[in-house]
Formats: C-alpha cells, sequence, structure tokens
C-alpha cells in the first residue's frame, strides 16, 4: 500500500511528516454527520461561509493520532493565549486570500500577457504575506509555545532575510508599472448612414483611466450588452475568428471589431515582454504554502471566536486531555450539547442551559438513557457524539474538564423521518442499519442509539434491545441507548451479569413533579444522573399540558354542543 503523501513544509493542523490522506483514516459518515447535526456546529466554527469546506473536513477526519491532536490544540492555545497575535492574523487574512486566488488564477491555453500579469499579482500578494506574518509575530516570540506558529514565525523570518526576496521587493513596483501602463485606450469608430458602427479601431493608448461617463454606443459595439467592461472580456485575450477571410487567432462575433482586438493585443503583448524577462529569475518562488495555510489559519480563527463566545455567555470550554485509544474513556465534567447552546446563544437564553456530566471509564461504559419525552435524552446523546469530534479534531470541548479517548468511528442509529425503502417495513430497516453498525464496529469505536427498534411492539422491542445490549457488552464499545424501554434499564443486572467486561449503568432524565389542577404535573429538569428507570414516560402528564387529557377533550366537546347531557 503507497504512503500518505506528506504535508506541506508547515502546516498548522499537521506536524512535520504525518499523512493527511492515509488511506485508513476514519471518518465520520454521512449518516452519522446527519445524526449529530454536525452542519450546525460546522457554520459556527467557520469565519466565513467559505470555510466551510476545510472545518468540515477537519471534524469528519476522526483523528486517532494523540500527537496530532496535541499539535493542534497546542495552536489553538496560542491564539487564545495571545489575542493581538490573533487579531493581526485574522488581519492578513484577505492577503492569504489573493494568493489563494492567484493559484487558481493561470489556466492552460492562457496567453503570455495573461500568464505575465498573473505571476505578477501573485508575486506581490507573496510579498504582502510574508511581511505581515513578520509583523504579525512581531514582539509575540514569548507568547508563542505550539511547534506549528513557532515554525511558522521562523519560516517567515527566513523568507526575509533570503537576498532573492529583498531583489524582489525592489523588483517588484517596476514590473507593476510596466504590467499597468495602460490603462485605458480611445477607439475610433466608423458608422454607416444608418448611425450603426461599421468598424473600429485603436487610436490611441493612455496610463490613466477614462473618466466620464460610458458612452450609450459602448452596448451596440460590443454585442449589444450594457453589463460594463466584462462584457467584452480581457482585451489581452484575442478571441478566434471563425470566418474563413480571417487569422485563425481571432475570432470575433462581430467582424469589425477585428482590428481593435488585433491592436490592442499586439500594445499589451509588447509592454508584457520586458516583464517576462524580469520574472525569470523569480521563477521559484512558489506560493502554494500561502493557499493551504489561510484555510487552515481561518480554522482556528473560528474555533477561537466560538470559545470567547461560550466563554462570555458564562458556558465552560475546556482543552481536553487525551486518554490513551485502550483506555476507552470519555469524562467531561460540567457537558452539555454544543448545538442546542448555539441555539441558546441566539435567542438570549444561554444562562438557561443545563451542565451534565459524561463518564465512560472502567464503571461504565454501556448507558441506557430513559426518561420523559422531551426530557433531554437525544440532546445528551448528541452531546457525546460533538464532543467526541470535537476533541478528535484538536478542539476545546463544551465542560469544565474533560477526558477523552479518540474513537475508531462513531456510530449513529436515529430514527429515519422517511418511508422504509424496503418491503421489510420499518423494523427490517432498523435491523439492517444495526446490522451494518455491528459489521464495522470495534472494541474502539462509539455508538449512539436513539430510540432504536421503536417500531415494533414493546415486547419484540425489549427483546431485541436487550440482545443488542449484549452484544455491545461482549464488543467492548462505549455506547449509549437513549430509549422509552424502561424495561431495558431495569435489567441491568442480568445484562452485567452477561459476559463482556463493558458495564451497563442505567442514567435517568430526572423530572419534578409538582401539584396542578387536574393532577401532579411533571417539570423537565434536563438532569442526567445515574439511577434506576422511574417506570413512567409521563406521556399522559405532557398530554395535558397541551390540552389532551380526557378530562381536557371532553369538556371541549361539550363547549361545543357535541355531546348530549348524559355524556
Amino acid at each position: 500500500m503507497p504512503s500518505a503523501p506528506p504535508v506541506p513544509s508547515i502546516s498548522l493542523l499537521w506536524p512535520p511528516g504525518a499523512g493527511v490522506h492515509a488511506p485508513d483514516t476514519p471518518r465520520l459518515s454521512a449518516r452519522a454527520a446527519a445524526d449529530l447535526d454536525l452542519e450546525t456546529t460546522v457554520r459556527a466554527l467557520s469565519a466565513s461561509p467559505g470555510d466551510q469546506r476545510i472545518v468540515t473536513a477537519a471534524l469528519s477526519t476522526l483523528c486517532a493520532d494523540p500527537d496530532v491532536i496535541a499539535y493542534r490544540q497546542a495552536v489553538l492555545e496560542d491564539l487564545l493565549n495571545a489575542p493581538e497575535l490573533l487579531a493581526r492574523l485574522e488581519a492578513l487574512l484577505p492577503a492569504i486570500s489573493a494568493v489563494e486566488r492567484f493559484r487558481y488564477a493561470s489556466r492552460p491555453g492562457q496567453t503570455p500577457l495573461h500568464e505575465v500579469v498573473w505571476r505578477v499579482g501573485q508575486l506581490e500578494s507573496y510579498v504582502e504575506c510574508v511581511r505581515g506574518l513578520t509583523a504579525a509575530f512581531e514582539g509575540q516570540a514569548a507568547r508563542v509555545n505550539s511547534d506549528a506558529l513557532r515554525r511558522l514565525c521562523d519560516e517567515a523570518a527566513r523568507a526575509t532575510q533570503d537576498p532573492l526576496f529583498a531583489q524582489l521587493e525592489r523588483d517588484l513596483p517596476a514590473m507593476t508599472k510596466a504590467v499597468r501602463s495602460v490603462a485605458s485606450i480611445t477607439i475610433g469608430v466608423n458608422l454607416d448612414d444608418q448611425l450603426r458602427p461599421v468598424g473600429a479601431t485603436l487610436i490611441d493608448i493612455h496610463d490613466r483611466p477614462f473618466r466620464g461617463e460610458t458612452p450609450s454606443l459602448f452596448g451596440a459595439l460590443f454585442r449589444g450588452q450594457q453589463d460594463g467592461p466584462s462584457s467584452i472580456g480581457p482585451l489581452h485575450s484575442v478571441p478566434r475568428e471563425r470566418t474563413p477571410n480571417r487569422p485563425s487567432d481571432i475570432d470575433v462575433t462581430n467582424p469589425m471589431l477585428y482590428p481593435l482586438f488585433r491592436d490592442v493585443a499586439q500594445v499589451l503583448k509588447h509592454a508584457s515582454r520586458p516583464v517576462a524577462r524580469a520574472l525569470q529569475k523569480y521563477v521559484g518562488v512558489g506560493v502554494a504554502f500561502f493557499a493551504d495555510l489561510r484555510a487552515e489559519l481561518a480554522f482556528y480563527v473560528g474555533a477561537v471566536r466560538l470559545i470567547e463566545r461560550l466563554r462570555a455567555a458564562g458556558l465552560p470550554v475546556c482543552r481536553p486531555e487525551i486518554a490513551p485509544v485502550d483506555a476507552r474513556t470519555c469524562e467531561i465534567e460540567d457537558a452539555y450539547n454544543l448545538n442546542l447552546a448555539l441555539r441558546a446563544l441566539a435567542d438570549g437564553s444561554a444562562s438557561r442551559i443545563v451542565l451534565n456530566d459524561i463518564r465512560f471509564n472502567g464503571d461504565g461504559r454501556i448507558f441506557i438513557l430513559t426518561g420523559p419525552n422531551q426530557g433531554g435524552k437525544t440532546t445528551y446523546a448528541q452531546a457525546i457524539g460533538l464532543a467526541q469530534v470535537l476533541a478528535q479534531a484538536g478542539l476545546y470541548v463544551p465542560g469544565s474538564r474533560a477526558r477523552i479517548s479518540p474513537v475508531d468511528a462513531i456510530h449513529t442509529h436515529f430514527p429515519v423521518e422517511e418511508a422504509p425503502a424496503t418491503e421489510a417495513g420499518r423494523l427490517g430497516e432498523e435491523a439492517a442499519r444495526l446490522s451494518e453498525i455491528f459489521d464495522r464496529a470495534t472494541d474502539a469505536s462509539l455508538v449512539i442509539l436513539n430510540e432504536s427498534l421503536s417500531s415494533t411492539s414493546a415486547g419484540e422491542s425489549l427483546y431485541l434491545a436487550y440482545d443488542v445490549v449484549r452484544i455491545l457488552r461482549l464488543l467492548g464499545a462505549r455506547a449509549i441507548f437513549a430509549t422509552h424501554l424502561h424495561e431495558l434499564a431495569e435489567e441491568v443486572s442480568a445484562l452485567n451479569a452477561e459476559p463482556g467486561d463493558s458495564p451497563v449503568v442505567s442514567l435517568v432524565s430526572q423530572v419534578e413533579e409538582q401539584a396542578g389542577e387536574n393532577g401532579p404535573r411533571i417539570r423537565q429538569t434536563y438532569r442526567i444522573v445515574p439511577g434506576p428507570p422511574r417506570g413512567r414516560s409521563y406521556a399522559r402528564e405532557i398530554a395535558a399540558r397541551y390540552g389532551i387529557s380526557y378530562e381536557q377533550l371532553h369538556e371541549r366537546l361539550r363547549a361545543r354542543g357535541l355531546l348530549n347531557g348524559d355524556a
């Protein structure tokens, strides 16, 4: 098997020699990403919509190498502790973006002139970025401890000390002036007796832009379009003529434009020749590094800004300790669902976020979570998966303290909204998806089951769910099973007597009972704690809250006159 390609010489995400696209690198499946609502997290971590690609890639690659994770954590911590450095680097993003655009601007078949203009612009952006990086790190050396940022600082300093760089800085103004010496042209247009343009030619060239209103004839001359200069395309890219009586390098919809395009092309080509010769000495100056840097830097900028928002709202965020894979642990104090927190930040209700603990360890690796509807079971299960994704991306996690082992996969089984695609029905589809999970899961996996096997009778669901938990225990994977099957949680002792080394623990979503006019009312606390199941889903109480108890509906029908006096 061929080895993975190494990362560029300096990467903020990958240490030297690390493989970016190794074939065996675990990836978050599209199903798991959807079940965890990863898209919401991606948007929150993206400094701009254009950064979502790099954020998605970083989160979806479940990096299990503790050295890579620590490498990223160190960068993030440096930027958190050095706000001035972060602000300077963030301000440099537009210049780095320009380098990135130039990276993709050159295409095969372009004219030599275009190549010259493209290269000069690229080198201009390169010099600006190098100088900007040097300025960003000025006076910040004491605050930089991460290997990645130290190497970036050293590389910027080395570039500025290169004699070729100094020469490039001296040569660029003249080259720029030369390629931009033609700012406007004067053209002459011949008209027929109906005042229609029948010919055009170049009269004069100018080093200053034309000032004034665009003549109305402009649109008629250039194919009747009024879209501005972009309508005519780059004048240095000579169109091709399809008529047999014209040279093969000309293509003009209106043949009268041939002399104009020919003359302009010649003028601009002549102006570019000295610059093209001067550029030869800078062939070895590469800029791809900056193009890669921009995406990686934006990743950290988004992460820092999100951490700052969460902390400003009083929500804890911490750097997780990365435990060995074989420890199979995930311990987080004061954890919460990041996506729920993001919604709370948007509507100003962050203070109402309930914090819970997550404890996968030798005392419990399989959790059966029961509780009432809308009690926070799904939210809690999602929080576990999101924390795992963030930790393996090298980011901070929601919580005040965390110790997390990497996983080789996150397998999720959430209810599907769409109709079953097979004749086997919903239960058959559920069973098929569970079967896929057990074809791939290992003792290093995280399995999140949410209301699984709820599509059949209670008795059948309990029977099947019991077997699923037995296999999870035998497998040794970390798992949480959010379910309405209180009877399953009552079987914890029996399940722990089955073969396997993963203890099963019952968790319950707590509620508070309060006196009400029509009997006891319940209030969800969204606190998830170890304990025996309550044995009730509180469906009746929740229904009463929305006015659909028997008594409430009976009274509404009577009020509408639909019941006789005896009913």
